[in-house]
């Protein structure tokens, strides 16, 4: 149920961007770490799209259906056949903030991924049969300190 929830906000979410960004639209969204490396951040959502996410209260395995962070394994074909990182994610005005249950390692490198709105895929191409479906489904950043 939480998932269909989900799903129909990121649709909500796609189309009201895709109303409001004229002919060319720009993905605004970015992933960092924390200046103290503690935590990744996820910014430049729509404030509604988040005051949403808030209301509808979502569970660990929801938050990473959505902005999941995993470790790097040593055989980087691998990626896409890893657990996610236990940990608390939080929802201010303008971010999610992930913080790992273990600390993240020094010189070991991770990466996050966002499985939201794509800039090939607006409202608008995907109404049209335009949208390219095979191309990125995520935004992914890799990242260590």
């Amino acid at each position: 149920m939480r998932k269909t929830r989900l799903i129909y906000l990121l649709l909500f979410v796609v189309a009201f961007v895709g109303c409001h960004g004229g002919s060319k639209i720009k993905d605004t969204t970015y992933i960092h770490l924390s200046r103290d490396s503690q935590t990744v951040i996820l910014g430049g959502l729509e404030y509604a799209a988040l005051q949403q996410l808030k209301k509808d209260t979502l569970n660990l395995q929801a938050f990473q259906d959505l902005f999941p962070v995993y470790k790097m394994p040593a055989d980087t074909d691998m990626k896409d056949y890893l657990k996610a990182q236990r940990g608390t994610y939080q929802i201010t005005d303008s971010l999610i903030i992930f913080k790992p249950d273990t600390a993240f390692a020094k010189h070991q490198a991770y990466f996050a991924r966002f499985y939201g709105y794509t800039v090939d895929n607006s409202a608008a191409r995907l109404a049209q049969g335009k949208a390219n479906l095979n191309g990125p489904k995520f935004k992914e950043v890799i990242f260590q300190f």
